[in-house]
């Protein structure tokens, strides 16, 4: 999966209908010329801005619609109302609709996909592709009008509920011509985020993996050589869990699963503790038991081991950065990297950014979307060199509505330096500040 464009309208702190762009301007029809889409599309776009203008929200946008086609026809489907995160300011998010869409590539060819939901469920749905030179519907849905079409290309039909994707449940039926193409977008899909507990997630997948051999050992050391932080060598530790609890977890879950099962029988005989052990998942002992060991560069010949707890925010921050972006470099596919400068030295954002905008790497045409506070990136002295059509700003309105414009629109000299003029806020996406607020309240208790 390539994305070309993404399209949203009322989200979170996004209310009127904006989009991020990654074609080239040079593609002027539906698809390029000589039919090569690694060319006609961006690897890398950044969204630059102020706190809370709203940066992340394009990105969580995105997350949501992705999480939607992965999960409304399952996990979803287990609460009451419809998962959604509109626009709360204006007093309209009961009666107005949310829209996402996503213009992108499968197996070569352009495909164009969107929802639109609201408080009840999915609204509208559609689909459609470029098997020629002209838009074509493979499906189109209208909850108001009460139908749900397919394409005659496309046999057979899907049974749906009101607040899940026609897409998502194509996810579930192997034998559905919808499947490629919602297994390629959910696969093809990553996002990191700057928040801790999702750090911690991030380095007991990583352990998993470790374990399990999807990821080596020896790639794992490369990438913290990459950011020369004087680890070298990483090791995997297992801790045996005590029967004690063990016992308690799943005295726990037998406990639980007897509350909510008011239609089956009780059990006739009390489990035994050696059966209680049994019944413990395994998937979630090893997920329990499992974590990185580091050694690290010394002057002594015996050097100690240390642990995830003892290393760096910014070793942290780059191991889970740089593995999931190293799956989609060999992969392809799009990742998004939330606030990518927090804890990482510029030097190193230009060898990650680098290694996406190299063609001769980056085979694949993988892709990454991220944003940041960094304006290092957007200056002479940075290798990485972008585009104004890679270059989005965000700023917020009086009424905290988030607007997205692309650096393109400005008009500015070719050897203009974009860092400067977006530091002093000639771009926008600079936030406005009150520094005499703050040294009030420093002097006010003198008063």
């Amino acid at each position: 999966m390539m994305l070309l464009s993404f399209t949203v309208r009322n989200h979170k702190s996004i209310r009127d209908e904006v989009t991020i762009d990654l074609t080239h301007r040079s593609l002027r029809t539906l698809r390029p010329r000589d039919g090569e889409w690694g060319t006609a599309a961006y690897p890398i776009a950044g969204i630059f801005g102020g706190n809370a203008t709203g940066k992340s929200a394009v990105l969580d946008a995105l997350l949501y619609t992705f999480t939607a086609i992965n999960l409304s026809a399952t996990a979803w489907q287990a609460t009451k109302s419809m998962h959604r995160a509109p626009f709360l300011l204006d007093g309209t998010e009961r009666t107005s609709s949310s829209m996402y869409e996503l213009d992108f590539v499968h197996e070569g060819r352009r495909h164009l996909y969107g929802f639109e939901v609201d408080h009840e469920g999915i609204k509208y749905e559609w689909l459609r592709d470029v098997p020629n030179s002209r838009w074509r519907t493979l499906l189109d849905r209208d909850r108001e009008a009460g139908t749900l079409t397919f394409h005659a290309s496309l046999r057979g039909k899907i049974e749906i509920t009101d607040r899940e994707l026609a897409l998502s449940r194509a996810l579930l039926l192997r034998d559905s011509p919808l499947h490629p193409i919602a297994q390629d977008l959910i696969s093809s899909f990553d996002c990191v985020l700057v928040k801790d507990s999702h750090r911690e997630a991030r380095l007991s997948n990583i352990a998993d993996s470790l374990a399990e051999g999807t990821i080596t050992f020896p790639d794992l050391e490369a990438l913290l050589e990459v950011a020369d932080i004087g680890v070298i060598k990483v090791g995997l530790e297992e801790t045996k869990v005590p029967e004690n609890l063990l016992r308690a977890i799943n005295r726990f879950r037998r406990e639980l699963s007897q509350g909510n099962d008011d239609l089956g029988d009780p059990p006739t005989e009390k489990p035994t503790d050696d059966d209680e052990t049994n019944n413990l998942n395994n998937e979630q002992l090893v997920q329990v038991v499992r974590h990185m060991v580091f050694t690290h560069r010394g002057a002594g010949d015996a050097c100690p081991k240390f642990s995830i707890l003892d290393e760096s925010d910014g070793t942290i921050a780059w191991l889970a950065i740089a593995v999931p972006a190293l799956e989609k470099l060999r992969q392809g596919g799009l990742i998004l990297i939330d606030e990518i400068d927090a804890s990482l030295h510029p030097h190193l954002l230009e060898v990650l950014l680098g290694t996406f905008a190299d063609r001769l790497v980056n085979v694949r045409n993988a892709q990454v979307i991220f944003t940041s506070h960094e304006s290092y990136i957007l200056s002479p002295l940075s290798d990485v060199q972008l585009d104004p059509e890679q270059v989005w700003l965000t700023e917020k309105t009086s009424e905290g509505v988030t607007q997205l414009t692309c650096l393109a629109d400005f008009p500015r000299h070719p050897d203009a330096n974009v860092a400067r003029r977006y530091l002093t806020g000639r771009y926008g996406g600079t936030p406005r500040l009150l520094p005499s607020r703050l040294a009030a309240l420093v002097t006010s208790q003198d008063h």
